[in-house]
């Protein structure tokens, strides 16, 4: 009987002159993109818009909404802030929520495409639904909070390879969490030097996202599921 002998010495080597380094910076670029992009974007309104007439004129107003037809508003006023901390804050949640819906809708071109779209689709429908529960409130809505916080309502069910149902206690948990900040948003300001928030789009918002995503999942990406870990 003959045996070939295999010299491993090489891989020793290798091991020695090339150790392995986890990434620093693990976010998906679709999550990096999209907060980026809220700073970029509040870097030119804060430069060009020194009398804040750009926020006005693509800003959400309830009254507007439906008395002139300005339902354009309802995706530009996602790329309006009030100032560094209100961008600030947006871009800094949405890069940790964004990332796990991101990373399940996949980096490619196609998943990049379905995470923008449902991006888009949580923060105007959120905005909509406000006008329609409020279309008398004479205010200007402005900033992708609803958005974003449609993203936290999809991020708080998915995992690796499953998709939690609402009535985990993990789901749960942080869904009353949510809740109850909003509702003392209401009355205590949590931002110091901010103006009011808008808390009640960030629980539509958070509704969207939490009620849609399996849905959504279910639609463009049926192979994700299997059972849930518990």
């Amino acid at each position: 009987m003959r045996f070939t002998l295999m010299r491993a010495d090489y891989v020793v080597m290798e091991m020695k002159n090339e150790p392995y380094k986890e990434p620093l910076f693990t976010a998906p670029w679709p999550a990096v993109v999209l907060s980026g992009l809220i700073l970029a974007l509040y870097a030119l309104q804060s430069h060009f818009d020194t009398r804040g007439m750009i926020q006005y004129a693509f800003g959400l107003n309830p009254t507007l909404l439906f008395s002139q037809g300005a339902y354009d508003t309802l995706v530009t006023t996602m790329f309006l802030h009030g100032s560094w901390t209100h961008a600030g804050f947006n871009a800094l949640f949405g890069l940790a929520f964004a990332s796990g819906v991101a990373r399940v809708f996949g980096t490619h071109f196609r998943g990049a495409v379905l995470f923008y779209i449902y991006y888009l689709l949580c923060g105007g429908l959120a905005g909509l639904i406000y006008c329609l529960v409020f279309p008398d409130r004479n205010v200007l809505l402005i900033g992708a909070s609803g958005a974003i916080s449609g993203l936290m309502g999809a991020a708080i069910r998915l995992g690796p390879g499953y998709i939690l149902p609402v009535t985990d206690k993990r789901v749960v948990g942080m869904s009353l969490a949510w809740l109850i900040i909003n509702a003392l948003s209401a009355f205590v300001s949590l931002v110091p030097g901010e103006g009011p928030i808008a808390w009640e789009v960030h629980l539509i918002g958070y509704a969207l996202g939490l009620l849609s995503i399996g849905v959504w999942m279910r639609l463009f990406r049926p192979r994700f599921f299997r059972t849930p870990v518990n």
